[in-house]
């Protein structure tokens, strides 16, 4: 068991009773199985699970916190300083009776890279170099012939996975739980705060990161997901953050469109054909005949296929690169 585990015991009453809005943005994220694949949902109170209230996060009564320029679900939560480090529980996941196979076991799947809300700069960009966020509890089954037979079962491994400004790293994939007889599941994750040497530590600000679910009877992943995380930020500042993702779009579509044209007209090998952006897995894009990609995320540009090869390429900030564009 992490240790951070055992500390989160210890302090939960401690949590509870504190003034501030900690208590309030802890929730649960719900997972169920509907037509034939995983689906993941905000959390409903009459089923007996916790969702953050959209008055807590600055939303108006009702509103969910959907990204605005893609839709996607953003969950909150808030690290809290332990005796080890900076950490948390929330949100875990939660199923009730009937939303999932019995035994069926739930992994996560991360993805993207680790965005940061600068409270000084008031805008989301990718992490600082060297501060990551570490995902730990879950677990991995490798092979184990320590029972002596033609064949052991595998054995269950906690394992980690690390999200930084780089994007994934440890293992993508991980098991969540599994599905009570009764189909139902509740469990939890520890989400820690630190730099690269493993210190704990990070810039005051908002972290988010990117997950999507999948089970083995349902192998194919959910819609992706993001989790908000606060660290340190006076409630009003935290939900400018939310605000800046749900009330008002993070890129500007038409300045990247300007960017996409002048690139598309001063490097025709690179993006030999012109085309309409779309939206993709967070990113405001191009695709291009060559198999070229281009797209905007997080106040920066990243490119794909072509001359770029197979891995994600990160061409440099948005706002610098539109200088050199002279807009």
């Amino acid at each position: 068991m992490s240790p951070y585990r055992l500390i989160f015991t210890a302090v939960i009453s401690l949590l509870i009773s504190l003034p501030s809005f900690a208590g309030e943005l802890h929730q649960h994220i719900e997972v169920n199985t509907t037509n034939q694949r995983v689906q993941v949902n905000f959390c409903r109170p009459e089923r007996g699970c916790s969702l953050v209230k959209p008055e807590t996060i600055g939303l108006p009564p009702g509103q969910l916190p959907l990204d605005k320029l893609t839709g996607t679900a953003i969950y909150v939560s808030e690290f809290t300083a332990l005796p080890n480090g900076i950490a948390i529980d929330s949100p875990g996941f939660e199923g009730i009776a009937g939303d999932l196979s019995a035994g069926d076991r739930v992994h996560y799947v991360a993805s993207s890279r680790l965005s940061f809300w600068n409270p000084a700069e008031r805008q989301w960009s990718l992490a600082p170099e060297g501060i990551r966020i570490r995902l730990a509890g879950g677990l991995d089954l490798q092979p184990d012939q320590s029972c002596g037979q033609v064949f052991c079962l595998p054995k269950a491994v906690e394992g980690f996975t690390i999200f930084n400004r780089q994007g994934v790293s440890g293992i993508n994939s991980l098991i969540v739980g599994e599905a009570r007889p009764d189909g139902s599941l509740h469990t939890h994750l520890d989400w820690i705060l630190e730099t690269e040497q493993g210190a704990p530590n990070g810039p005051i600000g908002a972290y988010l990161v990117e997950l999507s679910i999948r089970t083995d009877a349902y192998p194919t992943p959910s819609a992706p997901f993001w989790i908000m995380f606060n660290h340190s930020l006076p409630i009003t500042e935290f939900q400018q953050a939310v605000a800046d993702r749900v009330l008002k779009t993070s890129i500007d579509t038409a300045l990247a469109d300007k960017l996409f044209d002048w690139a598309e007209s001063n490097y025709l090998s690179l993006f030999p054909n012109k085309t309409t952006s779309f939206i993709a897995v967070g990113y405001y894009a191009r695709c291009y005949q060559n198999g070229t990609c281009v797209g905007v995320r997080d106040n920066y540009v990243f490119a794909v296929g072509g001359e770029f090869g197979p891995n994600v390429v990160n061409l440099g900030e948005f706002s610098s690169l539109l200088k050199l564009a002279g807009f």
